[in-house]
């Protein structure tokens, strides 16, 4: 399959956010869950294994013949590439909900010749999901309210505000906001950054500690939804449906004209 109609997208994007919704509710029903630690070290609870079960379910019950890609499964080999597949992060920001934090997420995207073309994410907390994608913009909803259309915003006249990683501030990224005139940070758990900057809450998230494609595609296709844009920090494309799902450095932001207020720029 190589395009897959507008009108299509719009219908996918109501369904996966009920699933989305679903898997939220699971999510909050299992707080305090016991914990396991991975064969990468990271830690992983019982409301990720009971989120990944009811997602798997019901796309597979909606969307039988397309393949999904899930943090908490090893994913079957030469299955996707450009193939239209799902990614999906059941838990997204698991040391957050460890925590006892707010700042955890549900993650679903659909990828296409290596782009994501619709993401969802859902925040278990306050029942709020945002969805959308390039073709169809991007929308918010609280609980069973209605989807109202999101957009990021002009960077504001005091500089942006950047969102970043509450558990991976290393070398790298202290050095990369050293060079930019900005207005804040705010430190964000999981896939949320992409959602302050696509409703106009932040301009800027920068990431360069790994990620994972399930890290990243519903947030892309958000923002894109939003009018913004995700790009590895050479300027090029991100791609999905990689062999080993690794993620590049990349950045997110509202607005292309954020480089300048890079500090070699603020005398220009």
């Amino acid at each position: 399959m190589s395009s897959i109609s507008n009108k299509s997208l719009y219908e996918m994007k109501n369904i996966i956010a009920e699933i989305a919704d679903k898997a939220a509710k699971v999510i909050m029903q299992n707080i305090n869950s016991p914990i396991e630690i991975k064969a990468d070290n990271t830690p992983v609870t019982k409301a990720d294994k009971e989120s990944d079960k009811i997602i798997n379910k019901e796309l597979l019950n909606a969307f039988p013949n397309i393949p999904i890609l899930s943090e908490e499964r090893i994913p079957p080999q030469n299955k996707f590439g450009n193939n239209l597949h799902w990614i999906i992060d059941p838990l997204d920001g698991t040391k957050s909900f460890i925590e006892g934090d707010k700042d955890f997420c549900v993650c679903i995207a659909l990828a296409l010749n290596t782009r994501p073309i619709l993401g969802c994410i859902a925040h278990p907390p306050s029942g709020t999901t945002w969805a959308g994608g390039s073709n169809i913009s991007s929308y918010k909803k609280q609980n069973n309210m209605n989807f109202t259309k999101i957009s990021c915003r002009d960077i504001p006249l005091e500089g942006p505000t950047i969102s970043i990683s509450k558990h991976h501030i290393g070398p790298k990224l202290e050095k990369w906001l050293s060079a930019i005139d900005f207005f804040k940070k705010e430190k964000v758990g999981s896939a949320i950054k992409f959602t302050l900057i696509a409703e106009g809450k932040a301009d800027i998230f920068p990431r360069t500690s790994p990620t994972y494609e399930w890290d990243s595609a519903a947030g892309e296709a958000i923002i894109q939804g939003s009018g913004g844009f995700v790009t590895q920090m050479n300027n090029k494309n991100m791609l999905y449906g990689r062999e080993d799902k690794k993620n590049p450095n990349f950045i997110a932001f509202g607005r292309s004209n954020w480089i300048n207020f890079l500090k070699e720029n603020s005398s220009d």
